[in-house]
């Protein structure tokens, strides 16, 4: 027993961390299409001919966009500052230890899992600033304002990675979906450092602060399809408001839980590398066992050999390495499909990437006639 509890901890591709600390508070959201930032706000005159830089209720400037936009960059730097000296060195973009919680056109803001401070990454992954959140936001809008941000568009595509990865795993198929139309938002969340629930909750601030998108779906890896589910089970999110729900595509999820994880559940290695969210992925799990399913058109990719062997001996039936095809498939979905592929780089191959992109577009893996 202690053998394959041992092989299996190193299946699971994770870090090391302590145990984490509460979810930090997030600045709260507004659901206008543009929403306030740190209390100001640019809407339409009641003219209609202008544009008006309101904070709260009283107007600053009135003009046009640009004109706006230009003072409110202006008037955050001198309120809030540029943030601590920085050097604008390149970061691995964020693994462990940080959560997104601001994105926009590839710039992201996170904030450190246990120290609270916060820094913008640009799309090429060099901090541009750090401090707290208000500063890194008031840079932000120098940015915005500099014309160096693509034109948003309307349909965005959250992609979430699984258990102790970082977004730079879904590389082609963040292309393919851009090619395809979509805005792409390759978030990072600190999968071993926090819950189900907190990973939910740091998602729906961040779709909170989404402004031109209409429509969002999402693409999840393993252990993103329970947080995915999780976020779409919670009520009352600001995001719902402004933007519909699109499609979801889940690549080797955990459906009902992991198998590997139920075994490990009381390994202490497996405790200390998997944190909060492998135990939430276990089989008995209170989080997984009762997640509804998505409340829209979704697939589910599932890796194996097709036959009822699998790639892990530890495992019974067909399987990744990691998670069995059964563990996968969910009630409702509207299509599915079995690739001859291992759990750790199912989103790089080929065919899933392109299958992806078709079942976003039309709601089917195989193109017709296939």
């Amino acid at each position: 027993m202690k053998a394959r509890a041992v092989f299996l901890v190193f299946v699971l591709l994770s870090c090391q961390a302590p145990e984490p600390l509460p979810l930090p508070k997030m600045s709260p959201s507004d659901s206008s299409p543009r929403p306030s930032v740190l209390g100001h706000s640019i809407t339409l005159s009641d003219s209609g001919e202008h544009f008006q830089l309101m904070e709260g209720e009283e107007q600053i400037f009135e003009g046009s966009l640009e004109e706006c936009e230009r003072v409110l960059a202006k008037r955050l730097l001198e309120r809030f500052g540029e943030g601590r000296p920085n050097v604008a060195l390149p970061t691995l973009g964020g693994l462990q230890l940080w959560a997104d919680v601001f994105w926009r056109g590839g710039w992201r803001i996170q904030e450190h899992v246990y120290a609270g401070h916060f820094r913008l990454i640009s799309p090429d992954r060099v901090r541009e600033a750090w401090g707290t959140w208000e500063e890194c936001r008031s840079v932000f809008e120098g940015v915005r304002i500099s014309g160096d941000l693509p034109p948003a568009r309307e349909k965005l595509v959250v992609v979430l990675h699984g258990l102790g990865r970082a977004g730079g795993s879904f590389g082609s198929m963040e292309e393919k979906l851009e090619a395809a139309g979509f805005d792409v938002a390759t978030l990072v969340y600190p999968s071993t450092r926090r819950s189900l629930s907190e990973h939910a909750h740091q998602l729906a601030h961040l779709l909170d602060r989404i402004e031109e998108a209409k429509e969002v779906s999402f693409v999840t890896h393993s252990l993103g399809g329970l947080v995915a589910r999780t976020l779409l089970a919670r009520e009352g999110d600001a995001w719902r408001e402004g933007m519909q729900l699109g499609r979801v595509v889940m690549l080797a999820p955990p459906s009902h839980g992991s198998v590997v994880a139920e075994t490990l559940k009381d390994f202490m290695p497996f405790e200390w590398l998997a944190g909060p969210s492998g135990q939430d992925v276990t089989a008995s799990g209170v989080e997984t066992s009762q997640l509804p399913v998505p409340p829209c058109e979704f697939g589910v990719i599932a890796g194996g050999k097709n036959n009822d062997r699998g790639w892990n001996p530890l495992l019974e039936g067909d399987d990744d390495g990691v998670v069995t095809v059964e563990e996968t498939r969910l009630p409702g979905l509207t299509d599915f499909l079995l690739v001859e592929r291992a759990h750790t780089f199912i989103m790089r191959a080929p065919e899933v990437v392109g299958a992806t992109v078709r079942f976003l577009l039309a709601g089917k893996f195989q193109a017709a006639g296939d």
